[in-house]
């Protein structure tokens, strides 16, 4: 069964799913015997209305989707290094955040879950402070763009 948030329920997966999603209230937790997950809801974080993260509070695994996407092929599975400065580099050639208003809020709530894995959608799967690295990437956030093509 398809796993979602409301909105992305009502304006895709029902009408793409071979059976009904189960959608999620922002906040709802779900059990899976041994793991917990939660829904977070994220409108335009990083981009589309229904985005959202799902948060696995067992192994405090955050699933981050595109919030660090890292581009190219070369890529650990799991690493300590530094992903923020490639995703900002790769974001820098092609911005594909929608830049909310409520991007700070929204990475504070996530940040307050503390992950220690950033499952990332494309690229590394990141091991650490996580919570730090996403207050840096919302720092980051608020700040413009700079060397972007055309500017």
């Amino acid at each position: 069964m398809p796993l979602c948030g409301k909105i992305a329920a009502i304006v895709s997966i029902s009408d793409v799913a071979d059976r009904a999603p189960q959608a999620m209230d922002d906040g709802e937790v779900l059990s899976l015997g041994r793991h917990r997950v939660r829904w977070f809801a994220t409108p335009h974080l990083p981009h589309a209305w229904e985005c959202g993260f799902l948060s696995e509070e067992t192994t405090q695994t955050l699933l981050c989707g595109d919030l660090f996407t890292q581009g190219g092929a070369e890529h650990p599975p799991l690493t300590e290094a530094d992903i923020l400065d490639p995703s900002e580099a790769f974001r820098r050639e092609m911005d594909y955040y929608s830049h909310t208003n409520n991007a700070a809020a929204m990475i504070e709530r996530l940040a307050e879950t503390r992950p220690t894995t950033l499952a990332c959608m494309h690229g590394s799967a990141w091991r650490g402070d996580g919570a730090q690295m996403l207050r840096a990437l919302g720092e980051r956030l608020e700040r413009p763009l700079d060397n972007r093509p055309g500017k």
